[in-house]
C-alpha cells in the first residue's frame, strides 16, 4: 500500500485572520468602554461575528462524539482552568479596597447572564460549546431542521425578562446562537464552491452588505445584547448581523488581504507570497493563536489596570490590555500551558503555512473563537493553525454589559 503524498500547504488569507484579531480586540474595547457612543453599531455584529466565523470554519467530517471531544479540549478545559484561576483572583482582592461582590463566584458557577467581572466571557464559552454540539446534530438532518431550531431559539429569546439568558450556563441561548453558526457554515460552503470562489466583485458586494446592514441600524433596527437574550427586532436584527458578517468576510478576504500582501488565490503557496506578506502573516498568526487566552484574561486585566493604575481612558486601557494579553498569550503558547490556558496543544500551533480560508484536508475547521475565534473568532480546534475561541471566535461579549462584560461575546 502506498502512502499518499502530503498536500502542499497553502498560504493563509491574511485578511480573514486579521478580521479574527479585530473581532477579539472589539470585545476588549467594548468592555473597556461600556456605554460608548455609537455602541449599537458595534454590538450588532461583534457577538454574532464570533458565531458566524465559528460556523464558517466548522468541520464537516466529525461525528457528534468527535465534536464533543474536540470542544471539551478546546473550550471546556480552558473554561475550568480559568474558572479556578479567577476564583483565586477574587479571593486575592478581598483584603484590597476593590473586592468583588460576594456573589461573584456563585453567579459564575450558574453561568449565563449571571456572570459578572471577572467572569464576563464565561457565558459565551459555554453557549459556544453547546451551540457547536447542536449544530453538529442538525447538520445530519434535512436543512429545514436547522432553520426551525434557530427560529425557535430566536422566538424563545423574545420572552420578557431575559429568561433565556438566565438559564444555567446560558443553555437557553444556544439554539439562537446556533443560527448564526449555521448561517456562517452555509456561507462558508458556498464560498468554497467554484461558483463562490469565482464570484465577481466580491469587495463591492461586501461593501454593499455593510452599507445596507449599518444603514438598517441607523434606520432603527434594534441592536443586540445576546448575553441578556437581547436579539433585537425579531429575525430582522439577526438577519442584519449576518449580512454585516458576510460583508466583513468578503471585504477582508479580498481587499484587506491584498493590502496586507496576502495570497491572491486560494491555491497560492506561501513561497509565492511577498516577503512583506509572509512577515505580516507571521505576526497575525501569532495574535490569532492567542484568541482564547485573550478572551479569558482580558476582563481581569482591564479591572486591574483601572483599580491599580487608575487607567480610565477607554482606548488606552484597551490598548494596554491587548498588549499585555497578547504578550502573555504568545508566551503561554510556547509552554505546556498552551492547552489548559488557550485550548491549543503546542503541536497544534499554526505554522506560517496553513490553509487559506477553508477547512483542512481532513475537513476540520479552525479555531473557535473566533476567537475569536473569538476564538474568540472561529471556533478553536486543536489542529494546525487553529485558535480555540473563535473570532470567535474568536471571541465574545456584548457591549455595555454590567461590569464591563465582553461585548461581542457577552
Amino acid at each position: 500500500m502506498t502512502t499518499p503524498a502530503p498536500r502542499p500547504s497553502r498560504a493563509r488569507n491574511l485578511g480573514i485572520d486579521l478580521l479574527r484579531v479585530i473581532s477579539v480586540a472589539a470585545v476588549v474595547f467594548g468592555h473597556a468602554w461600556a456605554g460608548m457612543p455609537g455602541a449599537e453599531y458595534l454590538q450588532i455584529w461583534r457577538m454574532p461575528l464570533f458565531f458566524f466565523l465559528a460556523g464558517f470554519f466548522f468541520s464537516t467530517s466529525r461525528t457528534l462524539r468527535g465534536e464533543l471531544l474536540a470542544r471539551s479540549r478546546s473550550l471546556a478545559l480552558p473554561y475550568l482552568v480559568w474558572f479556578l484561576l479567577l476564583c483565586l483572583a477574587v479571593l486575592a482582592m478581598i483584603p484590597t479596597p476593590w473586592p468583588f461582590d460576594p456573589m461573584t463566584v456563585p453567579q459564575a458557577l450558574f453561568g449565563g447572564a449571571m456572570t459578572n467581572m471577572p467572569f464576563l466571557v464565561f457565558w459565551f464559552i459555554s453557549v459556544l460549546f453547546l451551540a457547536a454540539l447542536l449544530l453538529r446534530a442538525v447538520l445530519s438532518q434535512p436543512w429545514w431542521v436547522g432553520v426551525a431550531v434557530a427560529v425557535t431559539g430566536f422566538a424563545l429569546a423574545q420572552i420578557p425578562g431575559s429568561v433565556m439568558g438566565y438559564t444555567p450556563l446560558g443553555i437557553g441561548l444556544a439554539p439562537a446562537c446556533m443560527g448564526f453558526m449555521l448561517a456562517g457554515h452555509w456561507f462558508g460552503r458556498f464560498m468554497r464552491t467554484p461558483r463562490g470562489m469565482n464570484l465577481p466583485a466580491k469587495p463591492w458586494i461586501g461593501l454593499l452588505c455593510l452599507i445596507i446592514g449599518f444603514g438598517a441600524v441607523a434606520g432603527g433596527v434594534r441592536t443586540m445584547n445576546i448575553k441578556y437574550s437581547g436579539f433585537g427586532t425579531f429575525l430582522l436584527s439577526p438577519a442584519v448581523s449576518v449580512l454585516i458578517s458576510i460583508g466583513l468576510v468578503l471585504v477582508f478576504s479580498t481587499t484587506i488581504n491584498a493590502l496586507l500582501g496576502g495570497p491572491r488565490t486560494q491555491q497560492a503557496l506561501p513561497r509565492h507570497q511577498s516577503r512583506r506578506g509572509r512577515l505580516i502573516g507571521v505576526v497575525i498568526a501569532e495574535l490569532v493563536q492567542t484568541a482564547t487566552f485573550v478572551v479569558f484574561a482580558h476582563a481581569i486585566v482591564l479591572y486591574l489596570l483601572l483599580r491599580l493604575f487608575g487607567l480610565e481612558n477607554p482606548p488606552l486601557r484597551t490598548l494596554a490590555a491587548l498588549v499585555i494579553c497578547w504578550s502573555l498569550g504568545m508566551a503561554v503558547n510556547r509552554t505546556p500551558l498552551a492547552l489548559p490556558l488557550n485550548g491549543l496543544p503546542r503541536s497544534a500551533l499554526r505554522r506560517p503555512s496553513a490553509d487559506l480560508t477553508g477547512p483542512d484536508q481532513d475537513g476540520s475547521g479552525q479555531a473557535d473563537a473566533g476567537a475569536a475565534g473569538s476564538g474568540p473568532t472561529g471556533a478553536g480546534e486543536p489542529h494546525a493553525g487553529r485558535t480555540s475561541t473563535g473570532q470567535a471566535g474568536a471571541g465574545e461579549t456584548g457591549a455595555g454589559e454590567t461590569g464591563g462584560k465582553i461585548a461581542s461575546k457577552t
